[in-house]
């Protein structure tokens, strides 16, 4: 039995599935990562961690397919987009890895877009405003703050990369990922001459570009043999973790929308023709279908603003949770929460944002506080969708993933308040799935389309409510209108 793996490297961990070619699960690995926060806003990882997490996963995973009388014969990995790994001449990390949620950058982001003059200019060129998140300001800062870092660096990738890099010893990237790094144009598919120029950065320091679904080399045999693997095993290109999450759930067409309810909180909606916001508001970056783009508006703290309450104030579990704030009416008895504890990204862009509990009386039960923040993080999310229909994005279908689609209340409010019914997915393994679809294209050679509609299966359904709706909306209106009575207020604070 042939069986294909996917890999995620993401920020808490690496996790690694197991797949057979009809897209059954037939095992799954995490291991856990930590994040170092050496200054306040900083958030970075050693490479080297990430690779010994991966190898311990391919290793249970191999034991996995020997005990299923199976062979693993190619692996694919997504990875956490943006976060800049730079190897010097000896293909050592000359820094930690810089993470796609460090903030440290706000001026060179400025400066950047100056130089390249200014954003509208910069949204020409590579399709998105250069945000603290990107990789292309992580180097800048590394060239102004560590010079003598930055002369070292022969090599400057991405997350999975590195892990294929490490497995193979090929360098090389693909389209989605490429297009976070703000080194790439979007429209045209490639690097951006003018932007390496401008910032002399060499473009032999830059990944060969292939598609997701390409073969980019085999693993090594020595390392094949200390990981359990078992003659050649295929490497595929793989993707950035929410191209390849979409991927996974079959959001690969116009028409398609992906809302994945994780930790952050993502709207996807692939289109074929379209081009970046000419304001800038949502993230405009390549797919892993070849040909395919997307619109993607993110916000920062979606079901980790209920982790967060919960941790501190909470002592129910997530099932009396649900239950509980189910009995709250919709607008939560007039309390309103902003989900921003760590400042926002769309369509704000405002790292000085900060989360607000508002209307708060002594009439006020700790339920309708929590129940405002299930409404104040799918208003988050509603946030980008609007932008993306004025955009003319396509929306015929709606499909949900990450660990707050487990949630019925969530589900629900989602579906009230988009106004379009909510599919949920029976296997919802996140980007690893889709990694997983990758490696099983690009060994085959079966069209990746093929693949991802045939793999997904539909769990379930959520209606919307024309009534909910049309009381969500009055209730979005007041949500909108106090982040901009608050914008200042932030920046000050």
């Amino acid at each position: 039995m042939e069986l294909f793996v996917g890999l995620d490297v993401g920020t808490t961990g690496v996790k690694g599935i197991l797949v057979d070619a009809f897209g059954n699960v037939r095992a799954i690995e995490n291991e856990k990562l930590s994040m170092l926060t050496p200054k306040p806003g900083w958030a970075e990882q050693r490479p080297e961690d990430w690779w010994l997490a991966v190898k311990k996963v391919l290793r249970k995973l191999a034991e996995r397919a020997e005990q299923l009388s199976g062979k693993i014969v190619s692996i694919s990995t997504s990875g956490q987009m943006h976060s800049l790994v730079a190897l010097d001449e000896s293909d050592k990390p000359i820094h930690n890895a810089i993470l796609w949620c460090d903030q440290r950058t706000h001026t060179e982001c400025e400066e950047a877009t100056e130089k390249l003059g200014g954003e509208k200019r910069v949204l020409s060129l590579v399709g998105n405003p250069i945000l603290p998140g990107f990789t292309l300001p992580k180097i800048l800062w590394l060239k102004k703050h560590q010079p003598e870092l930055f002369k070292r660096i022969r090599k400057i990738m991405l997350p999975k990369d590195f892990t294929n890099f490490m497995l193979t010893g090929e360098f090389a990237t693909e389209h989605s990922d490429a297009s976070g790094t703000m080194l790439y144009d979007v429209s045209k598919l490639d690097w951006c001459e003018e932007v390496l120029e401008t910032f002399e950065i060499q473009k032999s320091w830059l990944p060969t570009l292939s598609r997701s679904d390409q073969i980019v080399g085999k693993v090594k045999k020595n390392l094949a043999g200390e990981l359990g693997l078992k003659g050649e095993v295929f490497v595929v290109a793989g993707g950035a973790d929410n191209a390849c999450a979409a991927l996974g759930i079959g959001v690969i067409e116009p028409g398609d929308v992906m809302v994945s309810l994780g930790t952050s909180g993502t709207v996807v909606a692939p289109v074929v023709n379209g081009s970046s916001d000419p304001k800038g508001r949502v993230h405009f970056f390549a797919h892993t279908v070849f040909g395919v783009k997307y619109h993607m508006g993110v916000m920062l703290t979606a079901t980790y603003s209920l982790e967060w309450f919960k941790e501190r104030f909470l002592n129910e579990d997530y099932e009396k949770i649900n239950e509980e704030v189910a009995k709250i009416p919709v607008g939560s008895n007039g309390v309103l929460f902003l989900p921003y504890l760590n400042g926002e990204r769309t369509p704000h862009r405002d790292p000085h944002a900060r989360g607000v509990f508002f209307g708060l009386s002594s009439f006020h039960s700790k339920w309708d506080v929590v129940r405002a923040i299930f409404e104040g993080v799918a208003f988050g999310i509603k946030d980008s969708f609007d932008i993306l229909k004025e955009l003319g994005d396509r929306v015929e279908r709606i499909r949900i993933t990450g660990g707050g689609s487990k949630s019925k209340v969530w589900n629900q409010m989602l579906a009230d308040m988009l106004g379009f019914q909510i599919e949920k997915p029976a296997v919802d393994e996140g980007a690893s799935y889709g990694a997983a679809m990758l490696a099983c294209s690009g060994y085959t050679k079966l069209p990746l389309e093929k693949i991802s509609k045939s793999w997904y299966k539909l769990k379930a359904t959520t209606q919307p409510s024309s009534e909910n709706q049309q009381n969500y909306e009055l209730v979005y209106a007041k949500f909108k209108k106090l982040y901009a009575v608050l914008k200042d207020t932030f920046k000050e604070g």
